[in-house]
């Protein structure tokens, strides 16, 4: 399939590395100097996306997808509706003003656009999934149904009083029915090896039938925190703190969102029906105490500028806040945010670009899902009667292939199984699979 992407910027370069190894890609940006960063392999043309001419020299006449993924809305939109004028291909617009996508929404065919990639309210979905995780009792960071719901893979944080901690897996055998296999500790993941010692703060990752990983959650949750329950706060009132607290209307959750700007609290005030609006600066301390802000379920911090959400999350760390979430704009500084050994950092460029790839993916490889910011990949595929791990067991596989992978769990005529080292491969069977971000292309093609 060939695809067009307009704008080589972080989203697009995402795109492009996700999905250059199964099609022919062709790019266009405005930057030179962003093209020389692009493989060999994909055609490049330097110019402006709106012209036609730039246009046709990238090959739009021939691609069956045209995707633009510049910073501009405006530039965006009107790509996409001038590539449905010029050909007949499946138009995408990365957008993030949410009156574009309510538009879209609303109104057929409006723009002329096919998919429209709402940032906002993706992110926005991304926080209030990882609510609900955290309101039940197994308290998950991250879950995911594979194979039918007949797999799930969940995420979970280990608290200082968790019985796993300083304990191997070897250790670990009350727990038969899941597959504990990936870990995520000091900005880095791995796959867990026998002498893995579990530590406060790692993050790790679970395989199983959805009621046994639910238990597991339940058996090493935390005594000291409750569940999210009453209260939800929200540290900057743009779009993202918006869509979340629109996301959020009509729940039993008590809301408060806290901006700093008059005239953005004046139309949060009216657009929300349930939430309580604050008009306050959440950098100064007095108000984190005179508001009780550190005593939330949870706080998501969530301002237009990075600076602001490293001192607020700071500030929050101090309080000792039981849970934090904080979005981070620039990936440059994603690992700072990482280092801070918070909930969840949401990079909302990341979310986007993982939701534009799986536009495409969808068609031709089973569900996917990126880890820890790109790092880690889970993904799941049926064995047919070509594949070369027919009849091979776990063992022969690990030892065939250098790449690091693990098999989570399997279906097998509809039941879940934890694969053991003897367990084969059998024709029909559904693996879902867990490897590392260097990895992934490698194990796919396998």
């Amino acid at each position: 399939m060939k695809i067009l992407i307009v704008g080589a910027g972080q989203v697009g370069m995402s795109v492009m590395e996700d999905l250059s190894d199964n099609h022919e890609i062709s790019m266009i940006d405005k930057d030179a100097s962003n093209l020389d960063r692009i493989p060999f392999e994909v055609d490049v043309t330097s110019g402006n996306g709106l012209e036609e001419e730039v246009l046709k020299s990238a090959g739009i006449e021939d691609a069956e997808i045209v995707m633009s993924t510049t910073s501009e809305d405006h530039t965006n939109v009107l790509i996409g509706s001038m590539a449905k004028l010029l050909t007949e291909c499946f138009t995408i617009a990365r957008v993030s003003d949410p009156s574009f996508a309510n538009i879209w929404d609303t109104r057929e065919g409006a723009f002329g656009i096919d998919a429209m990639i709402d940032r906002s309210n993706l992110t926005a979905k991304q926080i209030t999934d990882l609510l609900w995780f955290q309101s039940t009792r197994q308290e998950s960071i991250n879950e995911e149904l594979y194979c039918q719901k007949k797999v799930k893979m969940s995420e979970f944080r280990l608290e200082s009083d968790s019985e796993l901690i300083g304990k191997t897996i070897q250790q670990c055998d009350k727990y038969s029915g899941v597959n504990i296999t990936g870990i995520f500790r000091d900005s880095d993941f791995r796959l867990i090896s026998k002498d893995t010692t579990f530590e406060e703060g790692d993050r790790i990752t679970v395989f199983g039938a959805p009621q046994k990983v639910d238990e597991f959650g339940i058996s090493i949750a935390s005594t000291e925190l409750e569940p999210v329950q009453d209260t939800f706060d929200i540290l900057g009132g743009g779009d993202i703190g918006y869509q979340t607290a629109l996301l959020l209307e009509d729940t039993p959750l008590s809301i408060r969102i806290f901006e700093k700007d008059p005239d953005r609290a004046q139309f949060l005030s009216e657009h929300l029906s349930q939430a309580m609006v604050l008009q306050a600066d959440v950098t100064e301390r007095s108000i984190w105490e005179e508001e009780n802000i550190p005593e939330s379920d949870m706080l998501l911090v969530s301002t237009d500028d990075d600076a602001i959400n490293i001192l607020a999350t700071l500030i929050g760390k101090e309080y000792e806040t039981p849970r934090l979430v904080s979005i981070v704009h620039e990936q440059q500084y994603l690992s700072l945010f990482e280092s801070l050994d918070i909930t969840r950092v949401v990079h909302p460029r990341e979310v986007v670009a993982f939701s534009i790839t799986n536009y495409i993916q969808d068609s031709y490889t089973g569900n996917i899902t990126e880890l820890e910011h790109e790092i880690g990949e889970v993904f799941e595929i049926k064995i047919d009667a070509e594949s070369l791990v027919l009849d091979k067991t776990i063992e022969e596989l690990q030892k065939s292939f250098d790449p690091p992978f693990v098999i989570g769990a399997m279906v097998r005529q509809n039941h879940t199984i934890i694969p053991k080292s003897d367990t084969s491969i059998k024709l029909g069977d559904q693996l879902v699979v867990l490897t590392t971000g260097e990895a992934e292309d490698m194990i796919e093609k396998l």
